[in-house]
This record gives C-alpha cells, sequence and structure tokens, in this order.
C-alpha cells in the first residue's frame, strides 16, 4: 500500500494551498524527525492542495510527494546548512515589532496564514507576527509564545517549528519597502532544539540578498535562554509582471 501525504485546511498559506513553511516540514519529517546535526532542502514545485491525499515517493535521494497525475509537488532530501544568526532583538523589542506587524496591515492571505494569520484563533494558527525593528533595517523579528495546541508529548511539534521559520523571511523584504507578492521556492531548515508551549521566543527573519526575482532569507527561533531552536535559509521568488 503506497504511503499518503495530506494537509488539512488549518495549514493553509496562500488561498487554497497549503503553508509553505508547514509544507516544508512535514516533508522533511519523511527523511527522519526530531532536533539533530541533519538539515533538510525542501523545494517546492507546486502548490500544496489542502484535503487531499496524495502519494509519497521515496528514494535513496530522499523523499517527494506527487499528485495523482504523478506531477512532484514538493520533495526533500538532506542537506547541510550553516547559517550565522544576527544578534537579537529584546523581548520588549520583538513584542514592539510585533505590533508594529499588526498596525501595519503586513499580513498576507487576508489574514488567514497558518504561520502568520492575525485573522486564526490562538491554537489554530500560530499567530507568529515578524515586523520591523527600529535601527534594524533588513530585520523582522516578533514574540512568539506557541499555543499547547502545537506540542506533541510537552514540545511544539517539529513541522509547527518549520511553519514558524516561514513568514519571517519573506517579510525581512518588508520591513522598509511596501511589501511585493511573492512564492516560497525553497526552504532549507535545521532544527537544534526543543520548545515548550508558552515559551517566550524571538522569531527572526533577515535578507541575505535580492536577484532580481528571487530573495534569499534567513529565519531563526531563539529560545528563552536565547539559544537557537531552528533555523532555515528560504528562496523566495516574485512572480514576473503582467504584461499590460
Amino acid at each position: 500500500m503506497s504511503e499518503s501525504f495530506t494537509v488539512a485546511a488549518q495549514f493553509r498559506g496562500p488561498p487554497g494551498s497549503g503553508n509553505g513553511g508547514y509544507v516544508a516540514g512535514r516533508a522533511a519529517l519523511l527523511l527522519g524527525d526530531g532536533p539533530g546535526d541533519t538539515a533538510a532542502e525542501v523545494t517546492l514545485r507546486r502548490p500544496m492542495p489542502l484535503d487531499t491525499a496524495l502519494t509519497v515517493r521515496r528514494d535513496a535521494q530522499g523523499a517527494a510527494v506527487l499528485d495523482a497525475e504523478g506531477n512532484v509537488v514538493v520533495e526533500a532530501k538532506p542537506a547541510t546548512l550553516e547559517l550565522d544568526v544576527p544578534p537579537a532583538p529584546t523581548l520588549a523589542e520583538a513584542e514592539a515589532a510585533a505590533r508594529w506587524f499588526l498596525a501595519s496591515g503586513l499580513s498576507h492571505s487576508t489574514g488567514l496564514c497558518f504561520c502568520c494569520g492575525d485573522n486564526q484563533p490562538q491554537g489554530y494558527g500560530l499567530r507568529v507576527f515578524t515586523g520591523k525593528v527600529d535601527g534594524r533595517p533588513g530585520l523582522a523579528a516578533g514574540l512568539w509564545r506557541p499555543d499547547a495546541a502545537f506540542a506533541v508529548g510537552g514540545r511544539v511539534a517539529p513541522e509547527h517549528l518549520w511553519a514558524a521559520l516561514d513568514c519571517a523571511g519573506q517579510f525581512a523584504f518588508a520591513v522598509e519597502t511596501p511589501p511585493s507578492r511573492s512564492l516560497l521556492a525553497r526552504m532549507t531548515g535545521r532544527l537544534l532544539g526543543e520548545v515548550e508551549p508558552g515559551e517566550a521566543c524571538i522569531v527572526l527573519g533577515w535578507q541575505i540578498a535580492r536577484e532580481d526575482r528571487k530573495l534569499h532569507a534567513g529565519t531563526a527561533i531563539l529560545g528563552a535562554d536565547g539559544g537557537v531552536r531552528g533555523l532555515a535559509r528560504a528562496l523566495w521568488v516574485m512572480p514576473r509582471p503582467v504584461a499590460a
């Protein structure tokens, strides 16, 4: 019997499709779960449909999720990840940045994104709000206290940590200039520790490089003790302009 892969509607990102970070985390789990030294590189080939059973294919290189026509929707493979995390703001600065986010209208997907949606109720969406930090151009940050609903065995589940590492990378490019629509294309992530429900975490997103329509960003989750619990490098792609 073939292995199936389904993303429930709760974990939506753009309308009608899965949140990129959550999908990447679920795909990474196909390689093995939990914190460790090995990163996973996840490439999002097509929008992930919601409430639809897809098929998992495994080979020596990793794992892929295929739709009914055999098209690859997402694929994951082991990788390495070395990323310098910028100095974190204080808890007060991170909390102020989250308030800035909520006042800015920055939230995408009509506020229903599983990661950053401000219209998602507590315990249903992650409510990771990363906004502008005064004096820190190119950096997005926010204070995040994960709800117990996202925990398994007293710790936040790995796929939810991957999801929390998602949107801050995009917002790092939007805190100084008006945001442009972009889609997550690839995410290389690594979990380094566990997060407890209610723990005062700081989520960071920062600019790495911009190449035409490609945005390269780093993201990280810092625990209450300041230690890095997870980090990721992401590639976001802005759609080509529509000809008039």
